[in-house]
C-alpha cells in the first residue's frame, strides 16, 4: 500500500500527516523526512495491531508492505532540498520570485494554477538533471 505523507514546516521542524485512514490521522513531526517516516511506520503499526483490526483493508496489511509518497508544502519543499533556490523555480515557473518567497514564508498563499506552475518547474528541473553527464 502507498500511503502520501503530507510535509509541512514549522518554525524550526517539520511536520507529517497521512489522510484517509479509517478513522484515525497520523501526525508527527522530526528535523528530516526520514524521522517523519520513521515516526509514522511506529504510529502506523500501533493502528494495524489495535484499531485497524476493525478495518478489512487494514487488518490483514503488515508494516513492511507500506511504502510513501510525499506532497509537500512549498516552505517544507524548500527547507528539505535546501539546494534548490526559491528565486530559479519562480524563473523557470514564469512567477515573481517576491510573490514565490511570499508563498515560501505563508505571508500569501498560491491559487491551484500556481501551485502547478511551481510544481512542473520543479519537475522540469528534476528531469534536465538526470540528463546530466559529467567527464
Amino acid at each position: 500500500m502507498k500511503l502520501t505523507i503530507i510535509i509541512e514546516k514549522s518554525d524550526d521542524e517539520l511536520w507529517g500527516r497521512i489522510e484517509n485512514i479509517p478513522d484515525y490521522l497520523p501526525v508527527t513531526n522530526g528535523k528530516t523526512v526520514e524521522e517523519i517516516e520513521h515516526n509514522l511506520k511506529d504510529l502506523l503499526d500501533d493502528y494495524i495491531l489495535h484499531e485497524g483490526q476493525a478495518n478489512e483493508e487494514w487488518k490483514s496489511l503488515k508494516i513492511n508492505n507500506i511504502t510513501f509518497e510525499h506532497a509537500y508544502y512549498l516552505s517544507a519543499f524548500f527547507e528539505t532540498f535546501e539546494d534548490v533556490k526559491v528565486g530559479a523555480i519562480a524563473k523557470r515557473a514564469g512567477i515573481n520570485a517576491s510573490l514565490v518567497r511570499h508563498y515560501v514564508a505563508g505571508t500569501k498563499f498560491p491559487s491551484a494554477s500556481q501551485s502547478k506552475k511551481l510544481e512542473n518547474a520543479i519537475h522540469e528541473l528534476g528531469e534536465k538533471l538526470k540528463e546530466v553527464v559529467l567527464v
